[in-house]
């Protein structure tokens, strides 16, 4: 566990922005280095997909989300490192849904109509994460379609699990996960378009290079900013580090005290740990 968790903290001398100077390739790279660190799964142990369907995606209007988030970054985050980028249009969305082949919904269209993410991987919104450019969660979802191809297409090259079961897939990959965030180290919150028969069409997950065990967060995208929402107004956040800290972001979750939401939020659902 140590060694899993020494992994993660090696985020602090990582960045978003460095790892697509390397071309997009991390996610293979990384996958490489986890076929070393554990056998491939064989053909007859890739799991069985569940009979059945996935509950439908939800319909949301998630302005009045919105408006609470921008009330609370206003009034508790610095305007100066902090910063949004001016909204996406129209045609912006149009052209990313077109390269992943699916089709938003009206919730995902309205975050990016408010924001087109953000462009610094100190000074995100969520938690210190920041939420993706579309231009960004499009070369992250090359980056992890490319990987995929090298498996030869099989999702399952690397074991993985999921949670709840049933929910999500357990694979290693999906090109059915959109990004919203990058924590530096090809680790995601995004949305499913391909859930298992327990969850529901685009459900917001956990997944990513150290992310063996996929989380489901929340069944929509209107219900994950509502309880990231929820956590900020109810004061559960830190925003400065103790003078002996080593950090790369100070925005973080009072409890758990943790320095990676990710863990945090597995913490707070009950979920497993990250790694397998």
């Amino acid at each position: 566990m140590n060694m899993d968790r020494s992994r993660r903290n090696l985020l602090i001398s990582g960045s978003i922005f460095g790892a697509c100077a390397i071309g997009g390739l991390l996610p293979s790279v990384c996958a490489m280095r986890q076929l070393t660190r554990k056998p491939a799964m064989s053909p007859n142990a890739i799991p069985k997909r569940p009979e059945g369907e996935a509950k439908p995606m939800l319909d949301e209007d998630i302005a009045p989300v919105l408006a609470r988030l921008d009330a609370w970054y206003a009034a508790n985050l610095a305007a100066d490192k902090y910063v949004f980028n001016p909204p996406a249009t129209d045609a912006q969305l149009d052209a990313f849904e077109h390269l992943v082949g699916f089709r938003m919904p009206r919730s995902y269209r309205q975050l990016y109509k408010w924001h087109n993410g953000e462009n610094d991987d100190r000074w995100g919104h969520i938690y210190g994460l920041p939420l993706l450019t579309l231009e960004h969660a499009t070369a992250d979802w090359k980056a992890w379609t490319s990987t995929l191809t090298e498996f030869g297409g099989n999702r399952y090259a690397i074991p993985g699990g999921g949670w709840p079961e049933g929910a999500v897939d357990p694979a290693y990959t999906n090109p059915g996960w959109i990004p919203l965030t990058n924590d530096g180290s090809s680790g995601h919150i995004g949305l499913d378009f391909d859930p298992w028969p327990g969850g529901r069409a685009g459900q917001v997950i956990l997944y990513g290079r150290d992310e063996d065990v996929k989380v489901v967060l929340a069944e929509s995208l209107g219900q994950f900013l509502d309880w990231v929402a929820r956590l900020l107004e109810s004061g559960n956040f830190r925003l400065k580090a103790a003078a002996d800290e080593v950090v790369l972001r100070q925005f973080r979750l009072k409890q758990p005290q943790v320095d990676h939401f990710h863990e945090g939020a597995r913490i707070l659902l009950g979920a497993p740990d990250q790694f397998l």
